[in-house]
């Protein structure tokens, strides 16, 4: 794109932005201090328009950012970034370390995130905290309590242990016991509770001996230590930031957006489909590029953050012209505080 015609198309995104308006020629002319003509800057955005960057709502108005148009305006500032960056307020900077350093370790640390993204944004903030599931296994341990009943015991990472018993199938040695253990731990250790509830234990063939017949077994029957794991905590704040933009005059609108909000299910699946779609990276979904139906006219943010060794979901959800800069700067502030917390290196 010229550098004029880039120009202009900054402009207008972000008066845009701000205004919550279509954008005319004479305000674009004001805000470049008239470095061009009005009649430049006409043609200019009719060019863009013509590019598919921007559209008219009707032939008296300005003109507005279309979804591409909002696109290139957000991947110009990411390839900046973190130049781009915004500086916080010495307050608000100082507020984000001390709530994360306060709420480090306790149960209240995912709803202080969600207010701390809020604060930062000026947006709906939702954080979905780390699920169980996500969790490594370390071992399998089997202790026999009668001659046909064992007591199966996995263990996890953060000390968390399950417990369940089982038949083993058939009258069985102690050795026997010993040597299933080690083969069903071989068989789990360092992968999560979700990979081995969908499928790894249930692919486990006997061998010939019977420590593997007794390993088969009781893989069966051992499934069940792996169900029922607690799901993310799930919080949100700030729907009332975005409630008075003109966006949301149209009941259509704020019927979609409460639909969504309403249904903590239906956001956990969202975030979830976004984030394997982003591949557990950033990233930013405007208007009809968000592949879930209801948010086809909003604009998400995501990005994963750390938390007791598991991750979980940041995201930012508001209009399609929200301050992509500020919700950029949000994420990255609320990141690099754990990664600080951590005294660990986030990409």
């Amino acid at each position: 794109m010229e550098s004029r015609a880039q120009q202009v198309l900054d402009a207008v995104v972000r008066l845009n932005i701000e205004t919550g308006r279509p954008v005319s020629s004479a305000l674009v002319e004001r805000y470049l201090q008239r470095a061009c003509s009005s009649a430049t800057i006409r043609n200019e955005m009719k060019q863009l328009e013509a590019d598919g960057y921007l559209d008219q709502p009707h032939t008296s108005a300005g003109r507005r950012p279309t979804d591409r148009g909002f696109r290139h305006f957000v991947d110009r500032m990411l390839a900046g970034w973190p130049l781009a960056r915004l500086d916080l307020p010495r307050p608000l900077a100082r507020q984000v370390e001390s709530d994360i350093a306060h709420h480090a370790g306790s149960h209240a640390m995912v709803k202080a995130l969600a207010g701390l993204l809020s604060s930062l944004t000026s947006n709906i903030s939702i954080i979905l905290g780390p699920s169980w599931e996500q969790v490594r296994c370390l071992r399998v341990e089997l202790y026999p309590k009668s001659e046909r009943r064992i007591l199966m015991v996995l263990v996890l990472e953060n000390a968390m242990v399950r417990t369940t018993l089982a038949d083993p199938g058939e009258d069985i040695a102690l050795r026997t016991v010993e040597d299933a253990s080690r083969l069903l731990s071989e068989r789990i250790a360092g992968r999560t509770v979700a990979e081995i509830r969908d499928g790894v234990l249930a692919s486990f063939r006997p061998g010939v001996t019977a420590a593997s017949r007794c390993a088969s077994h009781l893989a069966r029957q051992g499934e069940d230590l792996f169900l029922d794991f607690e799901t993310g905590e799930l919080e949100l704040e700030g729907v009332t930031n975005v409630l008075g933009e003109p966006e949301f005059a149209a009941p259509g609108t704020l019927q979609n957006l409460v639909r969504f909000l309403e249904s903590p299910r239906t956001i956990r699946e969202a975030l979830q489909q976004l984030d394997r779609d982003a591949g557990g990276g950033l990233g930013v979904w405007i208007g009809g590029e968000n592949p879930v139906g209801d948010l086809r006219e909003f604009a998400v943010v995501s990005h994963r953050f750390p938390l007791s060794g598991r991750e979980g979901i940041l995201a930012v959800l508001g209009p399609r012209r929200m301050p992509y800069q500020r919700a950029l700067t949000g994420i990255d502030t609320l990141r690099n505080g754990l990664r600080s917390l951590l005294g660990e290196d986030m990409q």
